[in-house]
């Protein structure tokens, strides 16, 4: 399989490396610093189209394929990896409403979404429940042409700058999934939470208090929120993937440029061998995920999934990211210690992203499952 750009993939790559480093950079430590979403700048995105990479042209998206939704993350999360993860996360919505929205809804909110005049959030985890749906608390009753909502969310990103909500409630058939406006009477934002990663875009606990959706809002069927969610798991995955190696790269560059400058007697930093050893075997497993990213983009694109492969990739980057800001702590001394430097931001989100998006446990079970079957006592 040849996983080489195409000249067109190629001008979008060069294109948003060049507006990450000139425009996205320049403030991503004051926005961590912070906890700062930017709305103007996000705004800017939606110029470009990157937020509805995979949204069809007809509706004002730019009519990309996971490769290309690859590419802008990654270049992205290089330079600032909470906004890599702003526009992977926003696929969840656009996947859901591609498949499973209204002719209407998907007129009205996918061109607000590609066009960054808007975003979406998702509401999944609660306080005494994560990835296990059925552990929720939070229900959705129906009453005549609408739903009812009740039930809080602990884990929502910026609820105050966006205007529709993928919220996932137990219902008598099962759990399901529904579009929430964020104008709802219904809706409220809780209280703010201080996440240590990814602190460009904040997070919140957001309530849901007789919350009236219309029946039009409900996704698929009653009770289908796994198809929903896994709609977009694949290829949230690569972006995750595609995540993890931006900050890689992100992170080993301003090392390597620091360490190239600093003098030891004669020598610089990256004269050493045991230096050189660990940069190259960086630089080494960053192009594997890399291309493991990329095969799983294409497979992705070719059958519409790619759960073992996307597994494979998203493991090896995240591990990846978490030794290279390691490594890069490491060789800049004292020097990365500052909250000046960019090396703590690199490690929290690395760190933040060895977690979300299927923790290196999860992605081990899953590549395992896929070679050796189910274990025979599924609690080992």
């Amino acid at each position: 399989m040849d996983f080489t750009l195409s000249p067109k993939q190629q001008a979008l790559q060069d294109e948003v490396r060049e507006f990450a480093r000139t425009v996205v950079a320049p403030s991503a430590d004051e926005r961590f610093r912070n906890g700062r979403w930017d709305k103007d700048l996000w705004l800017e995105f939606g110029k470009h189209k990157w937020p509805g990479a995979v949204i069809p042209e007809k509706f004002g998206g730019l009519g990309g394929s996971a490769m290309e939704h690859a590419i802008i993350v990654e270049q992205i999360a290089k330079v600032d990896c909470s906004l890599g993860a702003s526009l992977n996360l926003l696929q969840q919505t656009n996947m859901a409403l591609l498949k499973f929205g209204t002719d209407e809804r998907r007129q009205r909110y996918l061109p607000l979404l590609a066009s960054g005049q808007s975003y979406s959030i998702t509401g999944i985890t609660e306080s005494a429940s994560g990835s296990k749906m059925t552990d929720m608390e939070t229900t959705a009753v129906q009453d005549g042409n609408h739903w009812v909502i009740n039930g809080q969310k602990t884990e929502v990103h910026i609820p105050q700058h966006v205007q529709i909500c993928l919220v996932f409630a137990k219902t008598p058939g099962g759990v399901s999934a529904f579009l929430v406006e964020t104008a709802n009477p219904g809706f409220s934002t809780l209280y703010d939470r201080e996440i240590v990663g990814l602190r460009g875009i904040p997070m919140s606990a957001v309530g849901f208090k007789d919350c009236r959706v219309p029946a039009d809002d409900l996704l698929g069927k009653e009770g289908g929120a796994y198809e929903v969610f896994f709609n977009s798991f694949d290829l949230s995955r690569i972006g995750n993937a595609a995540k993890c190696i931006g900050i890689a790269e992100g992170a080993l560059e301003a090392a390597i440029a620091y360490a190239k400058e600093r003098r030891v007697g004669d020598n610089v930093v990256t004269d050493f061998q045991g230096i050189r050893w660990q940069l190259a075997d960086l630089v080494t497993r960053i192009e594997a995920a890399r291309w493991l990213t990329y095969k799983a983009a294409a497979e992705y694109e070719a059958t519409g999934k790619s759960t073992v492969s996307s597994a494979k990739a998203k493991l090896l980057a995240c591990t990846t990211a978490m030794e290279a800001t390691t490594v890069a702590f490491q060789i800049t001394g004292s020097h990365g210690c500052f909250a000046d430097q960019p090396f703590a931001r690199f490690m929290m989100d690395a760190k933040l992203s060895e977690i979300t998006g299927g923790t290196a446990e999860v992605l081990k079970n899953t590549i395992a499952r896929d070679l050796l079957g189910k274990p025979r006592n599924p609690t080992l």
